[in-house]
């Protein structure tokens, strides 16, 4: 068995990647932030709906249709766009959120796991940069000696989803204790609710400001 990428090009890349694992974005902001109002399981939830969207990401890249955002502008103004809008709209929602009704789910009531999920999806897949990243960033890693270069692109794209969901996971398991400790007092929702808005909100203005 021969690996696709040589092993110590694959062990630089991996702490890369850890290393941008740990670098505050919309990804992991939106699971220490779930992680923090409703547990440990709701970080989870956020962190698998991130990795699906990552694996969608190395698909287009692995059958090359990233590409279409170098080729077609309007393709990645109008996904940018979108994802500015979902970004609005998520702060907006948390600004509307009812103190009330927050506390009950915080307090093992009812959170919708698939809006959780979804919602984490859409907002990585939403994200025009991080396939465009993907396109600069994966092929420095490449050898054309080595086989086929679409191989080689899925293995370090995949290795990049893996890494990013542990590192989650072990940010989840940190910051989960602190949540359990703050989602006891009634003013923590008040807060939660406007520092997540404000976080959201703030993105959405980065990405619409933050030029190609």
């Amino acid at each position: 068995f021969r690996m696709p990428i040589e092993l110590t090009l694959y062990v630089a890349y991996a702490g890369v990647v850890v290393l941008m694992a740990l670098t505050p974005g919309t990804d992991n902001i939106y699971v220490l932030t779930r992680t923090l109002s409703h547990g440990r399981s709701a970080g989870f939830l956020a962190a698998s709906g991130i990795a699906i969207a990552l694996c969608v990401h190395v698909t287009a890249i692995t059958l090359g249709l990233s590409q279409l955002f170098l080729s077609a502008p309007d393709l990645y103004a109008a996904v940018r766009w979108a994802g500015i809008a979902y970004l609005l709209w998520l702060a907006w929602k948390a600004f509307r959120a009812s103190p009330d009704t927050e506390l009950s789910a915080g307090r093992g009531g009812v959170l919708s796991k698939s809006r959780v999920v979804g919602q984490a999806f859409m907002l990585c897949l939403l994200n025009p940069k991080l396939a465009v990243f993907f396109i600069a960033f994966l092929p420095q890693f490449t050898n054309p000696d080595n086989g086929t270069m679409s191989l080689q692109l899925f293995t370090l794209g995949v290795t990049f989803a893996l890494i990013s969901l542990t590192v989650f996971s072990a940010a989840i398991l940190f910051v989960a204790p602190i949540g359990d400790a703050l989602r006891h007092h009634a003013s923590f929702w008040k807060w939660q609710a406007r520092i997540s808005g404000g976080v959201l909100g703030a993105m959405a203005l980065w990405l619409a400001l933050d030029e190609r």
